[in-house]
């Protein structure tokens, strides 16, 4: 019995070795396993970071695009707003030359009161400031040399006191805008 004993010990001892040499194959085999999948979770982890940065980097130039929109938009409208202030002040310059012929004709007439005339002084002062605060200027002519970019020739004149190519009189005032011409001056010019 004893033998009989041993033998099944025997027999549960080789088992026993062979379950664990099997469970350390599984092991070893599952070791084996997981550095594929580590592997595998890198280069998932490098495509999403790698996705991350192309995103990224759309959404940089994205906003690059979206804040050149907005500057763009800005200066457009700025554009616009001086555009429109200027039409305005071109229809308005008839207004002005009327107001200086209407103060004129009011000062060679004797019968016209002088509180009319004081009244018209004072409206075309308060005009001339208005459109000087908007950066409407004057354009010199008399006694100039002729520029054609800012002057209009109506007249030429032979005179031999002045050098040709000089504005003898001033026709019409020309007024600038800031850098933009509103109206050329209409000149008299000395013959070359």
């Amino acid at each position: 019995m004893a033998g009989k004993k041993r033998k099944k010990e025997e027999t549960a001892g080789k088992k026993e070795e062979q379950t664990i040499e099997i469970e350390t194959e599984a092991v070893k085999e599952e070791e084996s396993v997981k550095p594929e999948k580590l592997t595998d979770l890198e280069i998932a982890r490098q495509d999403w970071e790698q996705e991350k940065e192309e995103l990224l980097d759309k959404l940089k130039r994205k906003q690059a695009d979206i804040d050149n929109l907005r500057r763009i938009s800005k200066m457009e409208q700025a554009e616009a707003r001086e555009y429109a202030l200027h039409q305005f002040l071109c229809r308005l310059l008839p207004v002005l030359d009327n107001l200086e012929r209407a103060l004129e004709s009011a000062l060679s007439d004797e019968e016209v009161p002088d509180s009319y005339v004081e009244g018209l002084k004072m409206i075309h002062k308060q005009l001339m400031q208005l459109i000087e605060q908007e950066g409407v200027t004057e354009i010199e002519a008399a006694g100039c040399p002729f520029d054609p970019n800012c002057h209009h020739a109506v007249i030429q004149e032979d005179n031999n006191g002045s050098e040709p190519g000089t504005v003898l009189e001033e026709l019409q005032k020309g007024y600038r805008h800031h850098k933009r011409i509103l109206r050329p001056s209409m000149v008299k010019v000395c013959k070359e």
